[in-house]
């Protein structure tokens, strides 16, 4: 869709509309009984609410201030019973605020299957706001993270990782909102230990439609604002929006490591897979703080795939008002073999390491008029960017139908994450009576 500032542009035209990246995801179902409801006056029992919650149970929090600030994991909510759900009555994730002070490890602590969380605020462990792990002998499946707002976490704001070979698989986190601060990046330790959502070994999770923004240091490098590794697979990333993160998308990290093995073995003479396949498409990762290129780290990379075999890199857009340290786009070390087609970047797409990629109608060194605001993370083309329209390499269906805004592309995509709609005039443009314009949107 187009940005607000774009022109109207005879015979393959920008058009003048409201552009909002991430359509916004459908409400969650009206909830069924059993339903508790927990005003803050009644903050000291929420941990055992939710340790009595029986699957099916829906606990309700009205709007206010719930204190988790008391530590010794007194404060911490875990849910160890399969099929529950923790969400607000107002629907409002502004209304209702966890708040842990840094004053309790983790916040919120996810050890079964078909938990959700939704329409919340979670802010300030000491650790993790979210943890999720399953346990020896019990992976799990089916967490659904909604509508979040997740805030200044002391280390990575969304955790998930096993125990032994309790996994978490096949997971959703949408429409929510992570951030890192000023005030929150005080907090920071370990050499910048921190990151939006951070998986190990994770599979078939969907990540769709956050705005993920903030996570960098003045020392150490960040991970990054949406990171899956240690083997994990079958990662969907797509619709999301981040902004003035030292690294923006990652898939693996490092040449080696512990990785999860699948009974499958879908490459068995591979060897050490940081990830295996998944598709990243249709996000905008943008840098332009100037603190941030200041930083120790600066601006590192906007997609990096790190011994990542099988992934496919569709229409991302990349833009950083100055030159990343590494790259806008990257595909590293030997078992790193992906799909790259019809990216957008400021600047290089490169391989390092012997990272095998190959490469389909991308554009680099991208000027940065084409992109509309990118210090808001808004990286919709302007009238500037005719270069990318219909520049791009029509893929397989199903590979990337719609753009960031759930347009639908055309035989001839452009280049990057949106898609450009056009109109043909016919009389009345001047003095703007539309009834005779012809309008053809892909």
């Amino acid at each position: 869709m187009r940005h607000p500032s774009a022109i109207l542009w005879l015979f393959g035209v920008f058009v003048a509309a409201a552009s909002v990246a991430q359509p916004p995801c459908a409400p969650l179902a009206p909830p069924e009984e059993p339903i508790v409801e927990v005003f803050p006056s009644e903050v000291a029992q929420l941990r055992d609410i939710v340790a009595a919650a029986s699957t099916g149970t829906t606990i309700l929090l009205h709007d206010g201030l719930y204190d988790l600030s008391h530590g010794d994991g007194a404060d911490r909510l875990s849910f160890n019973t399969p099929g529950v759900t923790l969400r607000s009555v107002s629907g409002d994730r502004d209304a209702v605020v966890l708040d842990g002070a840094y004053g309790t490890n983790e916040l919120i602590s996810i050890l079964a299957s078909d938990v959700t969380i939704a329409d919340l605020t979670v802010k300030r462990a000491f650790d993790h706001p979210i943890h999720i792990s399953g346990n020896a002998g019990s992976p799990i499946t089916g967490i659904v993270l909604h509508n979040l707002r997740v805030v200044d976490p002391g280390q990575q704001a969304v955790k998930i990782n096993p125990i032994d070979d309790g996994y978490v698989d096949f997971g959703v986190m949408q429409c929510s909102l992570i951030e890192l601060t000023p005030v929150g990046r005080e907090e920071i330790r370990d050499n910048c230990y921190t990151g939006g959502l951070d998986a190990h070994q994770a599979w078939g999770w969907l990540v769709r439609r956050n705005r993920i923004e903030g996570f960098w240091c003045d020392q150490g490098l960040s991970e990054h604002g949406i990171h899956f590794w240690r083997g994990s697979r079958d990662t969907l990333v797509e619709e999301n929006v981040i902004v003035d993160c030292a690294r923006g998308i990652g898939f693996g990290l490092g040449a080696d490591g512990s990785a999860r093995e699948y009974p499958d073995d879908p490459y068995p003479d591979i060897g050490y897979m940081g990830h295996i396949d998944g598709v990243i498409r249709n996000n905008f990762v943008a840098a332009d703080d100037p603190a941030l290129f200041a930083s120790a780290s600066g601006f590192d990379t906007g997609v990096g795939l790190e011994q990542a075999h099988g992934t496919e890199v569709h229409h991302n857009s990349v833009a950083s008002t100055q030159t990343p340290r590494s790259s806008s786009i990257e595909w590293r070390f030997p078992n790193t073999l992906a799909e790259i087609a019809n990216n957008l970047a400021s600047s290089v797409l490169k391989p390092r390491d012997g990272g095998v990629a190959n490469l389909t109608t991308n554009i680099e060194d991208a000027s940065l008029s084409w992109f509309a605001e990118i210090g808001a993370g808004d990286l919709h083309l302007t009238e500037s960017a005719s270069a990318a329209v219909d520049g791009g390499t029509a893929l397989p269906p199903g590979a990337a139908d719609f753009d960031i805004d759930l347009e639908i592309r055309d035989g001839n995509p452009d280049v990057g994450a949106d898609e450009v709609r056009e109109v043909l005039f016919m009389d009345g443009f001047e003095s703007g009576d539309t009834s005779a314009w012809s309008v053809v949107v892909p």
